[in-house]
């Protein structure tokens, strides 16, 4: 693996150099190890299922002839496809491996963080569809599910992936959302519900409102004096002075702040949110995973930029959480 140290860059990383030397890089060097084993174990186990393949298409051919020519270009394909599931599976139980060893390590230097590979709610994302901040899904994989409190407030972040599958003739998987979820209890319960969505103009906000049935009927624009918010967002609620009483110029601008950084003036994929009774949940597309491993095929380990994203990440909550409290 990488021998240089790890260069601290955010506030929140102050320290961490030390405990990336330590601990993180004697355990990754083992690991490293496990990771020259495990791909020499896999290119084998490939060379034999090739093997395999080639021996019994040579029977096959010499017994069945040309007729068996789509039989064997089948049993070929099976085989690739066994080869692939192999690899896949591989690699998974490397990044999990990955996951073990890197995640404990930034959740416990933060403090006051519990980490979970799994969400310990497999409907945890149920609450963020009854809310239509996602859409309808039948397929949830929650990930990197991070629960601890920050200034004595709880919340909750995971990594989703959404899809809609269908099976049957017409068999299909549609991606209905990926990214992260958050959970952070709100200041005070807030009665009625506070939605906000993506400001897309006044004909395309109202095309927006058909096509995700309505989640703001009934429900006014509020209007706020921050042209940059307004330009950005458009805030929905049945009581506009809770609105903007909840969504102070500070959570305003920490709302802007994290959809810049996600590219969020690209309207494909919009930051949603939503104040709900004691808590207040919120959508973040992304298309990178909340840590981004190595390859198990990649020649050395280089953790630090994975590990700054996940500092960044948790800086931005921090942000939000301060500003959603009025700190």
């Amino acid at each position: 693996m990488s021998k240089r140290d790890f260069m601290e860059i955010h506030e929140l990383e102050r320290g961490f150099a030390e405990v990336y030397r330590t601990r993180l890089r004697p355990r990754l060097d083992t690991l490293q190890r496990q990771r020259k084993a495990v791909v020499r174990r896999t290119l084998l186990e490939l060379a034999a299922l090739i093997a395999l393949a080639l021996f019994a298409g040579f029977l096959t051919w010499d017994y069945f002839g040309e007729d068996y020519l789509g039989r064997l270009v089948l049993g070929e394909a099976m085989v690739g496809l066994a080869g692939y599931m192999l690899v896949r599976r591989r690699a998974r139980g490397w990044r999990d491996r990955m996951f073990a060893i890197v995640m404990p390590e930034i959740t416990g230097f933060i403090g006051n963080l519990d980490y979970s590979a799994s969400a310990r709610d497999p409907k945890f994302a149920e609450v963020f569809r009854t809310r239509n901040l996602v859409g309808g899904h039948n397929r949830a994989d929650i990930e990197h599910h991070v629960s601890g409190s920050r200034r004595g407030t709880p919340f909750e972040v995971a990594q989703a992936h959404l899809e809609q599958v269908t099976r049957g003739r017409n068999s299909s998987r549609r991606t209905v959302f990926k990214g992260l979820l958050v959970k952070v209890r709100a200041p005070y319960p807030v009665s009625p519900m506070i939605h906000v969505a993506r400001d897309y103009g006044g004909m395309l906000n109202r095309v927006a409102e058909a096509l995700t049935l309505g989640h703001r009927r009934h429900r006014e624009r509020v209007m706020f004096d921050d042209a940059a918010f307004e330009e950005r967002f458009a805030v929905y609620s049945a009581d506009a002075d809770l609105a903007r009483a909840t969504i102070t110029p500070g959570l305003a601008r920490a709302l802007i702040a994290i959809d810049d950084e996600i590219g969020g003036q690209g309207r494909d994929a919009p930051l949603t949110a939503v104040f709900d009774g004691d808590w207040f949940y919120m959508a973040i597309p992304r298309r990178q995973d909340l840590l981004a491993m190595p390859s198990i095929l990649r020649s050395e380990i280089d953790l630090e930029a994975a590990i700054h994203d996940i500092f960044a990440d948790m800086t931005r909550l921090q942000r939000l959480i301060d500003r959603l409290h009025g700190y």
